[in-house]
């Protein structure tokens, strides 16, 4: 059997989960909805009704002990809930930026266009943060991953989590498998200005990951064979030496705040576009993944009763773009907070 494959991850999470078991209070969280497994899976909103169906058979065709499988669609539903919740902050964020940089914009009444802040960021990263400190923000350790389902996201030792580890496993060696790309476009801009159709796309072709090396990272600085320096303004970096070696790759680093306007809204993972034999799902849930089988075709897991772990590496390319994001977002307040207390210090 192909390592990386939906197949390996099946049957690795059952080894890994049969190895260390999992407590009784989480291996029953079926008791606790009336709709069963099938329930749990057509309340996840960002499965099409196809994918949903084939899901639920599947999940009844697998090896998988019916504790272990409910425990995985429960925690799976629990880590989605929380995350939409959180895409309130990075909206605030990014609507911010926007008005710190057009004060003539103050209207709390007026919509403020998110995109605006992507040419603000760009030029805050290439301009007040030196390329060394940029590959230090875009890098992220695999094991990071799961402490952060574990600490952030209060999901612990159960059998999703087991999951969660194999699928991270899958997506760092994803180039072995041979899938398509796992990302949706929302297909619902009518072009012009910045482009979000292909954000999440993009930041997934851009992923690598280094085994010996930052782990998970994007090529956010490239080796500045022109000798003209780095696009960096910042002089408050201790690696002079080395920072006149790179240059900030703005090609990849545009992509990425694309997809970091994307974190905003208005769906967690996107949706593909919607065409006509699409009616019967009238699911009013802002984060369905319409059905279209020119670009949702599932990668087949050599056999048709194997469940797909696409949805699973999607959220967990989400996670990574999120804590990136974070780390701009960091960088960024606390430039703001420095601006304030300079222009306090010169009124006194």
């Amino acid at each position: 059997m192909p390592r990386f494959t939906d197949n390996w991850v099946l049957d690795k999470s059952m080894f890994d989960y049969v190895q260390g078991g999992s407590c009784a209070c989480c291996g029953f969280p079926h008791i606790f909805n009336i709709g069963g497994l099938e329930g749990l899976i057509q309340s996840m909103s960002d499965l099409e009704t196809d994918a949903a169906n084939q899901e639920i058979d599947a999940a009844k065709m697998s090896p998988w002990p019916e504790d272990m499988r409910d425990g995985i669609w429960t925690d799976r539903l629990l880590l989605r809930y929380r995350m939409k919740k959180e895409m309130r902050g990075y909206r605030h964020f990014l609507e911010e930026v926007v008005r710190n940089h057009h004060h003539d914009g103050d209207d709390a009444t007026t919509p403020i266009d998110i995109k605006k802040a992507i040419p603000i960021l760009h030029n805050f990263c290439t301009k007040h943060l030196t390329p060394f400190q940029l590959r230090q923000i875009f890098q992220l350790p695999r094991s990071e991953l799961p402490e952060i389902l574990k600490t952030k996201y209060k999901i612990h030792a159960s059998a999703y989590a087991i999951v969660f580890c194999t699928v991270v496993e899958q997506v760092a060696n994803f180039h072995v498998t041979k899938y398509p790309v796992d990302g949706r476009r929302f297909g619902s801009s009518g072009g012009g200005g910045c482009d979000l159709d292909d954000a999440e796309v993009e930041f997934e072709v851009d992923l690598r990951y280094d085994k010996f090396g930052p782990g998970f990272y994007i090529g956010i600085i490239d080796k500045n064979d022109d000798g003209d320096g780095a696009t960096s303004t910042s002089g408050d970096d201790n690696n002079n030496s080395e920072e006149c070696c790179w240059r900030v790759n703005e090609t990849v680093l545009l992509r990425f705040l694309q997809r970091m306007v994307s974190l905003g809204g208005p769906t967690l993972l996107a949706r593909a576009a919607k065409t006509s034999h699409d009616n019967q799902d009238d699911s009013d849930d802002d984060d369905e993944e319409e059905n279209n089988s020119s670009t949702t075709t599932t990668p087949p897991a050599v056999g048709s009763n194997v469940p797909s772990f696409r949805s699973d590496r999607r959220v967990i390319r989400l996670l990574i773009a999120r804590y990136w994001a974070d780390g701009v977002m960091e960088k960024y307040r606390e430039s703001q907070q420095m601006k304030e207390k300079k222009k306090e210090g010169g009124t006194e």
